[in-house]
């Protein structure tokens, strides 16, 4: 290798400057200290009171900047995912690449036999939660707990069990309330061997989101700060909507996404100094037309973007967002795989993965197959293009010359597997081929193919019965002798 030699391992990529980071973050110690956040729980307002904050109205808490600063020191940089077996997973440190995750859990469910929407069951989960485990580039799984055939009381704590029972990969739970969160990780200990195995390996993570504009809620606030006793990693994201909950720019959306982000981060570092957060935020527009969350548009990967280097500034993991789609106005997760969701999604991913999001959410489960080859496809770009002698074959080129035939040399048999091979596109050139099938066909027919071929990797017989005594609690707990069949 020739001296001075230096090789980038990915495209330089920038939507902020150094500038315009350090302003944002100013910005952002500005409302802080001067507007305020609400804050519904009480806990977290005397943990700010002790602290030295304003709490003299619990709807303007006013956090000093030296409070912030010290929160960013003590906030974890790295925080290691692992499988269900205790394995590393996943490192969130801003350098690892982008780690995309599904949900299995619709409001609906895509049948892939039958190519028609209906209610998503449990059996459906467990199938999703199988899907996911197969696609290498699905490395965790995100639950929502929409689904509607099992009751609201146990819904969240079921999703998670079916990707415990049916998948190895890491498990982060959007979870409605703190309650249901100490169900889960009872759930999660048992797999792990205790609270202390499943903090010093989590595989199992929560969620708390802020309510924009600038309202820390009860419930949200109780779930982070019940995983700050627990240890276990913790999503933080609200959903500021710009012109709606939110200033109408980028700019001033961007401050209070970041407000709510850092207002928590306060109390949690507070509450346990190094409890593992991961910064996050979803800032989307307000569809004019509609007055809707417009889920999907380029705004929100440019301000997810944004914010992703900003947490690269504060050195503190990114939630991103990718691999949803609002084609044919459905609402989240109700789409067809056609033209737009392939535009919005690789759109999405392209962002992402170029500002580097360390932890990606919102993979649609009927696009979970498409997306898996996208991902792959993307990294071809972020592989960049190494240079140096073996690469520029110089050597080669002057002995074949002009006219020359590079297919048999061993140059060609040593380097042409690295070229990219879809699973589900067809690049043939034969246009009379009768067996020419289309991507949504394709995408189809791989995900019945892993549905009947994939077996996820087993439970110890001893946990599994562990776990099933305490499902059962949980539909005594509804009087529910079985889950609903699917129809």
């Amino acid at each position: 290798m020739r001296a001075n030699y230096i090789q980038y391992g990915s495209p330089q990529f920038r939507i902020l400057s150094d500038k315009q980071i350090e302003e944002l973050h100013f910005a952002t110690l500005q409302i802080l200290e001067r507007t305020g956040v609400a804050f519904q729980c009480q806990e977290a307002i005397d943990i700010l009171d002790d602290a030295g904050a304003d709490v003299s109205d619990p709807n303007r808490v006013k956090i000093p900047s030296y409070m912030v600063e010290q929160a960013l020191k003590t906030a974890p940089k790295m925080i290691t995912l692992y499988t269900r077996e205790g394995k590393p997973a996943i490192v969130l440190n801003g350098t690892t690449g982008s780690h995309f995750g599904a949900f299995p859990d619709d409001i609906t469910h895509l049948d892939p036999y039958t190519g028609k929407r209906r209610k998503c069951y449990v059996e459906d989960i467990a199938d999703m939660a199988r899907l996911f485990d197969a696609l290498p580039n699905m490395e965790w799984s995100f639950t929502g707990s929409s689904h509607p055939t099992v009751p609201p009381a146990i819904s969240d704590q079921v999703s998670v069990l079916q990707l415990v029972l049916n998948s190895s990969k890491p498990i982060i739970a959007e979870v409605s309330d703190a309650s249901k969160l100490r169900d889960m990780i009872d759930l999660c200990s048992i797999v792990a061997g205790g609270e202390e195995e499943l903090r010093r390996r989590p595989f199992f993570g929560s969620s708390s989101e802020p309510v924009s504009p600038l309202t820390q809620g009860k419930e949200a606030m109780e779930k982070s700060l019940l995983c700050a006793e627990k240890g276990i990693p913790n999503v933080v994201y609200g959903m500021p909507m710009a012109g709606a909950t939110a200033p109408a720019t980028f700019a001033g959306c961007l401050a209070v996404a970041n407000a709510e982000i850092l207002s928590q981060l306060v109390v949690l570092q507070l509450r346990n100094p190094g409890t593992p957060i991961i910064f996050g935020a979803i800032p989307t527009i307000m569809d004019m037309k509609e007055g809707t969350c417009c889920y999907g548009c380029p705004e929100l990967s440019l301000m997810c973007g944004a914010l992703t280097e900003l947490s690269h500034y504060y050195k503190l993991p990114m939630f991103g967002t990718a691999g949803i789609s609002r084609t044919r106005g459905g609402e989240m997760g109700h789409v067809v795989i056609d033209a737009q969701a392939g535009v919005e999604i690789t759109y999405q991913i392209l962002i992402t993965m170029l500002t580097g999001a360390d932890l990606v959410h919102d993979v649609t489960p009927s696009l979970a197959v498409l997306v898996n080859d996208v991902v792959d496809m993307v990294k071809v770009l972020m592989g960049g293009i190494e240079i140096n002698d073996e690469t520029l074959a110089l050597d080669l080129i002057e002995r074949l010359g002009p006219g020359g035939n590079y297919l048999s040399e061993r140059h060609t048999l040593k380097h042409f597997r690295k070229f990219w091979v879809p699973r589900v596109f067809d690049r043939s050139l034969s246009w009379d081929r009768k067996d020419v099938k289309y991507s949504e066909e394709l995408i189809r027919e791989r995900t019945i193919e892993i549905l009947e071929t994939h077996k996820p990797k087993p439970l110890p017989d001893d946990l599994l019965r562990e776990i099933k005594n305490l499902e059962r609690t949980w539909l005594d707990s509804v009087g529910l002798k079985e889950y609903p069949k699917r129809e």
